[in-house]
């Protein structure tokens, strides 16, 4: 037998057995969303925040139905993060609340901070609102996140209304649960692309 012929065969198996390590060699984006929530956003603790005071366990759906026939390589671009806490008993009927949204969107400009909005502070780039708020991920980040054309990568929660009513409209309060959210979501996000800052 030719040992020439070998040699392919050879080279076949080690690049496979390289591409398999590496695939399954933990990352901190594994760990994080192996951990966390939201596709490792969140803690359960964090999510568990923004709430309408009614109570139930928190639910959350990862949603990627974006209606978006060609997916990115990275689920966080085309996945919207719905917090739900579900109806308790009391109430008489199943189901569950929708408390708020979370996403992570690359675009070319940032929404301007509506009127009632702070500063995110902590060193970000962002706004938190009394029903939205968006901060900006570290410069680096677009490029870690295999999106080197993107010239910010936004993170957003939307707030619902059922939170909002929930809580007296103490707009206070909400922005506070708010700020604690999102900057969580996007230090966590930071660690998971080794992006910070």
């Amino acid at each position: 037998m030719n040992k020439k012929y070998l040699v392919l065969p050879a080279v076949l198996v080690v690049a496979a057995a390289v591409v398999t390590a590496v695939s399954l060699w933990p990352t901190e984006t594994k760990k994080q969303r192996g951990q966390n929530l939201c596709l490792g956003m969140l803690t359960e603790k964090t999510a568990g925040l923004l709430q309408d005071g009614k109570g139930g366990a928190v639910r959350v759906i990862e949603d990627d139905s974006s209606g978006v026939t060609a997916k990115s390589a990275d689920p966080v671009f085309d996945t919207t993060c719905f917090v739900n806490r579900e109806n308790s008993g009391s109430e008489g009927k199943g189901g569950m609340r929708l408390m708020y949204t979370l996403d992570v969107r690359s675009t070319s400009t940032l929404h301007d901070a509506p009127e009632g909005s702070t500063l995110v502070g902590a060193g970000r780039t962002g706004w938190v609102g009394q029903r939205q708020s968006e901060v900006q991920l570290p410069g680096g980040c677009a490029k870690k996140m295999r999106r080197p054309d993107a010239e910010y990568i936004t993170v957003t929660l939307k707030i619902s209304p059922v939170a909002i009513v929930g809580r007296d409209w103490n707009y206070a309060s909400l922005m506070k649960d708010s700020r604690t959210t999102i900057l969580e979501a996007v230090e966590n996000l930071t660690k998971q692309y080794d992006c910070a800052a």
